[in-house]
């Protein structure tokens, strides 16, 4: 829309990444939901320039037994200069489209419960 985009890529693993960055039209947005949690097997540095995204949300469960997101992808977003939110941490992760630009804020910040610290 006028105030942000997002890419939202599900399971995708680096073939069809790089397939999909190599398509006609551009896949650049605002806000990328990192594919398939941050497997090694994902996040593709020809992703990484197509998107080239401000923010990057992992999509990740509390203590999940793949350990994603991989330490590499981390890296990979991080050096693109994308900011990271993570579900594990945060809970859910709101983005907000204002007309100033996005917003993003962790659910566990906004409603935070007596057995988180608070």
């Amino acid at each position: 829309g006028a105030r942000g985009s997002a890419l939202l890529m599900g399971d995708l693993e680096a073939p069809q990444e790089v397939a999909l960055a190599a398509a006609p039209g551009s896949i650049a947005s605002d806000v990328l939901v990192v594919p398939h949690h941050g497997s090694r097997s994902s996040s593709s540095p020809a992703l990484v320039e197509a998107v080239a995204p401000r923010t990057v949300v992992y999509p990740v469960g509390y203590l999940n037994p793949f350990h994603h997101p991989h330490p590499a992808v981390l890296a990979r977003w991080a050096e693109a200069g994308a900011s990271a939110w993570r579900t594990d941490a945060g809970g859910a992760i709101r983005i907000d489209a204002q007309e100033t630009g996005l917003t993003v804020s962790p659910f566990r910040e906004v409603r935070s419960r007596y057995w988180q610290g608070r």
